[in-house]
């Protein structure tokens, strides 16, 4: 046998499996699809959103994974807050870090869930807002299923919070 037929052989089997190996998830992939699955079984969706620009960025903001839960058919008369966490503490702000975005503000119940659960939320959210398309945070994804099921349990009460205002 020749030499050339093993080497052109070799390389012919390389040319089929090394791009199938390229397709498998690397492992920080695959958390973040444990993630997005565990975050599904707590009632929760994923999608990505463009993070809101704020008046201090030079550059507009990219993608963010957000986990979100839909909107009840009550909630498609909220009008849409949103609150971002900012680079700097201010009197000015509603909690530390975090202001509104726009000039919508929530009832006074969902402001009280949120003084409960911002000192809690990792610095890995970006975002939280509620109003017609639902109640969604804005997540980095850093962390584990217990930063998830704090996820999970704050939109929970800031949803239920808002349902509870709009049944009064």
């Amino acid at each position: 046998m020749n030499i050339w037929f093993f080497v052109i052989l070799i390389l012919a089997i390389s040319l089929v499996l090394g791009p199938i190996a390229m397709l498998r998830p690397n492992p920080a992939q695959k958390r973040k699809e444990a993630l997005r699955q565990y975050a599904t079984k707590l009632g929760l969706r994923f999608t990505l959103r463009k993070l809101p620009k704020l008046k201090t960025d030079m550059e507009d903001p990219g993608m963010s994974p957000v986990y979100y839960l839909t909107p009840t058919a009550a909630m498609q008369v909220l009008p849409t807050w949103i609150l971002v966490r900012t680079q700097y503490e201010h009197e000015g702000n509603f909690y530390r870090e975090w202001d509104w975005y726009n000039e919508i503000r929530p009832n006074q119940a969902v402001r009280a869930k949120l003084m409960d659960y911002l000192p809690k939320l990792p610095g890995s959210i970006a975002v939280i807002t509620q109003g017609e398309a639902g109640t969604a945070l804005f997540w980095g994804e850093k962390g584990d299923k217990d930063i998830l099921d704090l996820i999970a349990s704050a939109l929970n009460d800031l949803q239920a919070a808002a349902i509870a205002d709009l049944s009064v």
